[in-house]
């Protein structure tokens, strides 16, 4: 996600510094220019504007509070954005610890998938000080084609969390719908026909529906993330006490998934799942 979004920005004409854990991801940045740094606290010093897209709430844990993290290296007057996908109380500790140094902060999280970042398709969240997210959507305006402001820091990190609960719950519709419709003996390219064009049609269902006919689980989100992004959901649900009944059974089927070795294919292998559970393979042409 971070590497199409650094493209976009790069080709947007902005001069970027970049870093990564795994350095050999830099290499395509610094080839059109870009600096390379060796730490998270070089990579922010003497820049305006630090962006970073991370796995989950540790990767934050480490990246901005760790041994040469960038809380480390950021000075008064700059400003830091967080496109992840965490706990909105992860986004509150990050606004905390920034203020203390005189760095504003945003929770800037986005929906879409690698494909949709490298295209500069993402939907685009943001929370925070109203009057610098104004001066930096001009910047995220590069990366997708709408922006949308939450208010106090943590909403956005709370709208991403509702975002991919209803997600959670799509794909799971979708797979138990598939199954049932094996098992029906209906014909499944006339069922995905059916969901391109009825009234609970949606983008998610039908490119992920066809995916799973031609049996493609390649990732462009990957199913352990997920189930990541389902167990920071519980938490906040939780906290808030707001049931999340369905939420549990995709965990479930999320959870079985990656038992069975498919978490690093797409969410859509949830199916796999099922299936298993069904003794049946979804896929184009196995009508009975």
């Amino acid at each position: 996600m971070g590497s199409g979004m650094a493209a976009n920005l790069l080709k947007a004409g902005y001069k970027l510094t970049v870093w990564n854990r795994n350095a050999q991801k830099c290499e395509p940045f610094a080839r059109k220019g870009a600096r390379v740094a060796d730490t998270p606290a070089d990579a922010v010093r003497d820049v305006d504007l630090v962006m970073y897209s991370l796995s989950n709430d540790q990767a934050v844990e480490d990246i901005v509070f760790g041994a040469k993290g960038i809380l480390s290296g950021i000075k008064e007057g700059q400003i830091a954005m967080d496109t992840s996908t965490v706990l909105p109380a992860t986004s509150l500790r990050e606004q905390e610890a920034y203020a203390k140094r005189g760095v504003d902060f945003l929770d800037t999280p986005v929906f879409g998938s690698k494909q949709e970042s490298a295209d500069a398709k993402l939907w685009i969240m943001a929370a925070g000080n109203q009057a610098v997210f104004e001066k930096v959507k001009p910047v995220l305006e590069h990366l997708g084609p709408t922006v949308h402001y939450f208010g106090k820091n943590g909403n956005a990190a709370a709208m991403k969390l509702v975002g991919n609960l209803i997600v959670a719950l799509e794909m799971e519709a979708l797979a138990e719908g598939l199954v049932l419709a094996q098992k029906a003996g209906l014909d499944l390219n006339t069922v995905m026909e059916v969901v391109k064009v009825a009234d609970f049609r949606s983008p998610l269902l039908v490119s992920n529906g066809q995916n799973i006919l031609k049996r493609d689980f390649s990732p462009s989100f990957v199913l352990k993330l997920m189930l990541k992004d389902a167990n920071l959901i519980e938490k906040f649900g939780n906290s808030l006490q707001s049931p999340i009944p369905a939420l549990r059974v995709v965990e479930k089927n999320l959870a079985a998934a990656v038992a069975l070795g498919f978490g690093t294919e797409n969410a859509s292998a949830l199916i796999k799942a099922l299936e298993k559970e069904a003794g049946v393979e979804v896929k184009a042409g196995s009508a009975r």
